[in-house]
């Protein structure tokens, strides 16, 4: 079953409420790992700027599926502003009739006119530039609220990034700001936490009593004879368990397309999100989070989802360095209870230096006749 993302005020443990509870006139920024209910809080924060303040604010997020899936918390708490993700926000301009607006920069050169609030709500604020922090930072009349993971940035090396608990630094004197920090995970159920830590890049100490989740479900490490059969699996399983949640996580937009239009031949709904670089009106994405019609989507637009059950194929193919490590990491944390990583030849590292205790190699009770 479909597990609700959005959890209600009551049930925030006292680090979430203090956050929560810190006054609209002192701007923060939150650090915390994933499945520390990041997401909840900046909704839960841009309800209150409404209730107090009424709509002059705005909440951006970086990937387009996250915008969308949280448009159902968005309903939940009764926003009445629109959301923007990431290239959304970045083309934003005001215009007066056929004309842009533009400013002049502190050099004196022409730019065009960004929208601004006097409250900016950021979430996976690890993933903007720099330039684009101090672009917020700028549309802010009155304060902001930066939610983030540094342990989740993964376009360092496409841009200049800055860890989470680096920003402030770049922050104008003029502008008040506290930070925090959350450190219990109630998304990631504890087997999971195991496999993942030595995935990650920059982890802090692994402690077990910081993972809050009751789920037991142990990840599973298939090994296929090709990756035909992986793909074949994932349909099997999938029918066989009547499984409503789910999401097929690839490591780029070209296997999404080959794995969807696989899994398509095979009978069932999919859904997906793909981006063709080459030509973008070849791009689909029919992502459809009120559903229960398993999702196939890169890595990279899954930051921020959650999912009962994640499947990541085609892992032989890691290439074990750090940005694809960092990726990988967003992967696996997705899931809130099952994760099946599937394989053919060799498991790659850091992957293959996992204790194997800590995951299953069969399907056994699911699926027998692999």
């Amino acid at each position: 079953m479909k597990k609700d993302w959005m959890i209600k005020e009551s049930e925030l443990d006292d680090d979430q409420i203090k956050v929560l509870m810190e006054t609209l006139d002192k701007s923060c920024i939150v650090a915390g790992c994933a499945g520390s209910g990041k997401s909840v809080l900046a909704l839960i924060k841009a309800q209150r700027v409404q209730k107090e303040y009424g709509n002059n604010y705005k909440v951006i997020v970086f990937t387009k599926a996250l915008c969308n899936y949280m448009n159902s918390g968005k309903q939940e708490l009764g926003l009445t502003n629109d959301f923007y993700y990431h290239q959304e926000w970045k083309y934003q301009r005001e215009r007066r009739g056929r004309y842009m607006v533009y400013s002049r920069d502190e050099n004196g050169n022409m730019i065009p006119y960004m929208p601004s609030a006097d409250y900016i709500i950021v979430d996976e604020i690890q993933d903007f530039s720099d330039d684009e922090i101090k672009e917020f930072l700028n549309a802010t009349h009155k304060n902001f609220f930066f939610f983030g993971d540094t342990a989740q940035s993964i376009y360092e090396g496409l841009k200049t990034t800055l860890p989470v608990d680096r920003i402030s630094s770049i922050v104008p004197l003029n502008m008040k700001v506290k930070n925090w920090e959350l450190y219990r995970n109630y998304r990631l159920p504890l087997p999971v936490a195991r496999v993942v830590q030595p995935v990650g890049v920059d982890l802090p100490p692994f402690i077990e009593s910081t993972y809050k989740s009751k789920e037991t479900a142990i990840p599973r490490f298939l090994k296929y004879n090709d990756e035909k059969t992986q793909i074949k699996a994932i349909h099997d399983i999938i029918v066989k368990n009547n499984m409503t949640d789910v999401a097929i996580l690839l490591p780029d937009n070209d296997y999404v397309k080959s794995v969807y239009d696989q899994l398509k031949a095979m009978g069932g709904n999919y859904e997906l999100r793909y981006n063709d670089r080459e030509n973008f009106r070849n791009s689909q994405d029919s992502l459809n989070f009120s559903s229960t019609n398993p999702k196939v989507m890169t890595y990279h637009s899954a930051k921020g989802l959650q999912f009962e059950t994640v499947f990541l194929p085609y892992i032989e193919n890691f290439s074990g360095d750090e940005s694809d490590r960092k990726a990988l990491y967003v992967a696996m944390t997705r899931t809130y209870r099952n994760l099946y990583v599937m394989y053919s030849s060799i498991l790659p590292s850091p992957l293959n230096k996992i204790d194997s205790s800590l995951y299953k190699t069969t399907e056994i009770d699911e699926i027998e006749d692999l």
